[in-house]
């Protein structure tokens, strides 16, 4: 067999590459192997915050949590007997987090990133009961260490259940005006609360004006916030706002007033 000098080194170039291949793949594989025997070192929690900076949770709660569950803090557990997915599920068990993730560095550092659930609206019911609904329509109890500025939903709300959005109710309706609010800049700006009335009718109070605006339910909200911002432009400038009680706008394409009863 005749191999010219090029072909032999060649292969001898080749075979020296593939031995380097399996010394690194030999070497990874330790190294999986040790750190999967090696103790978590250092748990580090990282909380990300509301947009305003508040926070519903502390990361002593969490650890906590934690404890509670594990009856231990992490510190010293193997690797490969740590179930990251199950402790991601442990995490969201909690009513103010919405999203879990835990991960192990090449240091053996525990790293567990919390995201928590955004109020978007509070209700105080009649009945007594006072939570918060998130941008989803979850429950939420109150925090022991923030108050969302966020519309509270007062009178006749209907009860909550963890269904309430696939039927028509009054807690759905006010959860339709706020989430339609969040996506108008003059309504988000305006709107504080929204009153239940007794024949079922929502009633909006603002910032501005000691009026209300009755809506009437969540339907048709695009042409009841293009209404009211009409209004607000233009019919207030001939009314003035002192001289209104309430602004009708249930009706279709029109806008009823009430000026203020005189004793």
């Amino acid at each position: 067999m005749n191999w010219n000098k090029d072909r032999i080194i060649n292969v001898i170039s080749t075979m020296g590459w593939c031995s380097v291949a399996v010394l690194f793949f030999m070497g990874a594989s330790a190294a999986r192997e040790n750190m999967a025997h090696q103790g978590i070192k250092k748990v580090e929690y990282h909380l990300k915050h509301l947009t305003d900076g508040n926070d519903l949770i502390t990361i002593e709660e969490i650890k906590e949590k934690v404890i509670k569950t594990y009856k231990l803090d992490l510190v010293g557990v193997e690797v490969d007997l740590l179930d990251l997915e199950g402790l991601e599920r442990v995490l969201r068990q909690e009513a103010f987090i919405v999203n879990a993730d835990a991960y192990i560095d090449a240091n053996e550092i525990l790293h567990i990133d919390i995201s928590q659930r955004t109020p978007v609206l509070r209700v105080m019911g009649l009945d007594g009961s006072n939570y918060y609904l998130d941008a989803e329509g979850y429950k939420l109890p109150l925090s022991r260490h923030f108050t969302a500025r966020v519309p509270i939903v007062s009178g006749g709300v209907s009860e909550y259940k963890d269904d309430f959005l696939k039927n028509k109710n009054t807690l759905k309706s006010a959860f339709s005006v706020v989430q339609a609010a969040r996506k108008d800049e003059f309504l988000s700006a305006w709107l504080e609360g929204i009153y239940v009335h007794n024949d079922g009718d929502l009633w909006l109070s603002g910032n501005v004006g000691d009026f209300k605006v009755i809506i009437g339910d969540d339907t048709r909200m695009d042409e009841k916030i293009r209404k009211l911002k009409t209004f607000f432009k233009d019919g207030l400038k001939i009314t003035g706002w002192k001289n209104i009680e309430t602004i009708n706008l249930k009706y279709d394409k029109q806008v009823v007033t009430r000026s203020p009863s005189k004793v």
